[in-house]
């Protein structure tokens, strides 16, 4: 046996491709870091799939973080996001909460479509849904 096995054949593959923007889907987080922009101050990155759209591409959403010194309008801005986006994920906010804990949840969005120079067509978080 080969390491690479062709047997299924590569001729059927398809390009992925931008979901319609103003609708909701179902999406899925596959993998979240937390780092530091370029100002220093912390945020983390989910990356989400549509669930059931296997050629759908995939996006992400910046999500600023708290920090000691941040002041009173990003520190709200702040907890608002992370709050919409745990309601929606079903995500339960804690001391002790890891970027790996929020890997593999599923929740409702609003998706948008932005064109990019380096990316090309692409999707983005318009809003989250809270679950019901």
């Amino acid at each position: 046996m080969s390491i690479i096995d062709l047997s299924e054949g590569i001729s059927d593959a398809v390009e992925p491709t931008v979901m319609n923007a103003d609708e909701e889907y179902q999406a899925r987080v596959i993998s979240c870091e937390a780092k530091l922009n370029k100002n220093n101050e912390p945020y983390m990155l989910p990356r989400f799939e549509v669930v059931d759209e296997p050629t759908a591409k995939e996006f992400s959403k910046y999500l600023p973080l708290l920090f000691d010194g941040q002041d009173a309008k990003k520190k709200n801005n702040a907890k608002l996001g992370l709050q919409r986006f745990f309601d929606a994920f079903g995500v339960v906010a804690g001391d002790d909460l890891d970027t790996e804990d929020i890997v593999g949840a599923t929740g409702w969005v609003i998706l948008g479509v932005e064109e990019d120079d380096q990316y090309g067509t692409s999707n983005y978080i318009k809003r989250f849904i809270a679950a019901k």
